[in-house]
């Protein structure tokens, strides 16, 4: 797992240095013709929704640790609805932001989109993990003594958060205290 998370943190780490090529070769960031998505209601819901739920894993993982079975399956359910909620407020927010008509109407669109969507796919990659995770745990093939796939289910969704954390603080925040929007004002930017 750690492997495949260096790899996956090379594979962000590249969308984000683009991203920041593009940033820093233009005058104006965002380029004209594109409004920032307001990272307030629907981004801030998502989030708080996405960090609960990497808490929620984190207790499921103590819980089988400690031979608690009902409370380990009990918070991992919890911890794929809180992902699926997630996965549905992304496509709510695509669709609002109307992702197909404003996916190539600039570089920062094509940038915000690209770097989303994939966080988006291994948001889904992670809750296919999960459900298999559960799928065993319902067959009792996971105890304090073997927990390996939940401790690496575990690590996996920690990772899906960190990366949002970045990408909801510079796509987000970052573009919208940049573009002196008043709701950056009202947190102080």
């Amino acid at each position: 797992m750690y492997i495949f998370l260096a790899s996956e943190i090379m594979f962000f780490g590249s969308l984000f240095a683009t991203y920041f090529y593009l940033a820093s070769s233009h005058t104006h960031w965002p380029p004209g013709g594109f409004t920032p998505v307001e990272p307030i209601p629907v981004p801030a819901v998502n989030t708080v929704v996405l960090l609960s739920s990497g808490v929620t894993m984190h207790i499921s993982h103590l819980a089988i640790q400690a031979g608690n079975r009902r409370r380990f399956i009990s918070w991992l359910v919890v911890t794929i609805v809180l992902g699926t909620g997630f996965e549905i407020g992304q496509v709510y927010e695509f669709l609002r932001a109307e992702v197909f008509r404003t996916f190539t109407a600039n570089e920062f669109a094509t940038a915000f989109f690209t770097m989303t969507g994939f966080h988006g796919l291994h948001v889904l990659g992670g809750l296919i993990f999960l459900v298999i995770v559960l799928a065993r745990a319902l067959g009792g093939q996971f105890s304090a003594q073997h927990h390996v796939g939940v401790a690496a289910g575990a690590i996996y969704w920690h990772f899906v958060d960190i990366v949002w954390v970045f990408l909801y603080g510079i796509l987000y925040w970052v573009i919208v205290a940049s573009t002196g929007n008043p709701v950056a004002h009202v947190f102080g930017f």
